[in-house]
């Protein structure tokens, strides 16, 4: 019997072809399940992105609301809060007497104290006495300045003349727009005149930016100013002047280069100023008598940078994980078919 032949060590050609076949197919598994978790990865974070930018433009909008809201309700309050004080001293017997007698040195004197301290602290612009025949005969604001018909001038008063009710909203002026509360002075039966405060939009606005971190303004289409030339000194911007703001620079930009127009409805959308996004609600401005007189705009930082940033974080995250994955189930299965081969 012939006796075994002796091993050479070597591996026979079939043998080192499967186990070529068996490396290349591990690094196919392995690339194969590095794909499928790539692609379940990249299918969460798409559905993620989609969710996230929805809820973002949602949230987006329902704040830039609130900013519009808290505006329009510290604008309402102004109104009543100037009617009020109208109204207090209109219901004085001492100012009845005197303006019935259209004596203004009494006038003068009766209000001279109450306008020093609203003006300083309640930021009132404006105080004065009407007549009649719609004379101002009183502005404790210009002392210098009375006796003129406004009758062309102030419809405002012309409808508290006219209707012998009190009147209150906003009204375009040569400065611009002012909030207004007109009271009608009566003497028994008998109607003697009117009394006008007026307050100032500017320290609204800031006290509305203060609880909402927006920028705001105050827009008026001169073509809606019921013949009123408004100030020369206010920005133009074709037909819009900007009568207030917190920002001057940035409502100028705004106006400047976008296409924004007064409307019925309520605008929300995305601005570009000096090449930073905001984002923006314009609200329509109407006066006493509702009708539409230019807007009010409020804006904020655009926040997606944020956002942004966190899903470049997310998608370099599943990249290196990939990666990883890879590595891993490579290794994994190389190592499995040494093992077996050893075996």
């Amino acid at each position: 019997m012939a006796p075994p032949k002796a091993s050479t060590g070597k591996r026979p050609l079939g043998n080192g072809l499967l186990a070529v076949f068996k490396d290349h197919t591990a690094s196919r598994v392995a690339l194969a399940v590095t794909v499928v978790l790539l692609l379940s990865f990249g299918a969460m974070l798409w559905l993620m992105r989609a969710s996230q930018n929805e809820a973002d433009a949602a949230d987006r909008a329902a704040h830039m609301t609130l900013v519009g809201s808290a505006l329009s309700s510290a604008l309402d309050r102004a109104d009543d809060f100037a009617l009020a004080l109208a109204e207090t001293m209109a219901r004085r017997d001492a100012v009845i007497a005197a303006l019935a007698a259209n004596d203004r040195k009494t006038l003068q004197q009766l209000s001279q104290g109450t306008y020093d301290y609203l003006k300083q602290k309640a930021g009132v612009q404006i105080f004065g006495f009407h007549t009649t025949d719609i004379r101002y005969l009183l502005r404790m604001h210009n002392l210098d300045m009375f006796d003129d018909d406004v009758s062309g001038s102030r419809p405002m008063v012309v409808a508290a003349n006219k209707s012998r009710r009190a009147q209150t909203g906003l009204e375009i002026g040569t400065g611009g727009a002012g909030l207004r509360g007109i009271a009608v002075v009566n003497k028994g039966s008998d109607f003697v005149g009117t009394l006008e405060v007026g307050l100032d939009i500017k320290p609204i606005l800031e006290a509305v930016k203060s609880s909402t971190n927006a920028d705001l303004a105050v827009v008026l289409v001169q073509s809606m100013s019921s013949g009123v030339t408004l100030n020369d000194k206010l920005p133009r911007f074709g037909d819009l002047a900007l009568s207030e703001s917190t920002d001057t620079d940035l409502f100028s930009s705004l106006l400047k280069n976008s296409k924004i127009r007064p409307s019925r409805d309520i605008q929300i959308a995305d601005q570009q100023i000096d090449g930073r996004p905001y984002n923006m609600i314009a609200h329509p401005l109407v006066d006493f008598s509702g009708r539409l007189i230019g807007m009010t705009l409020a804006v904020t930082e655009d926040s997606r940078a944020t956002s942004r940033r966190l899903r470049i974080d997310l998608w370099v995250l599943a990249g290196c994980g990939g990666i990883l994955a890879y590595i891993a189930f490579a290794v994994l299965f190389h190592t499995a078919l040494r093992q077996r081969r050893s075996a």
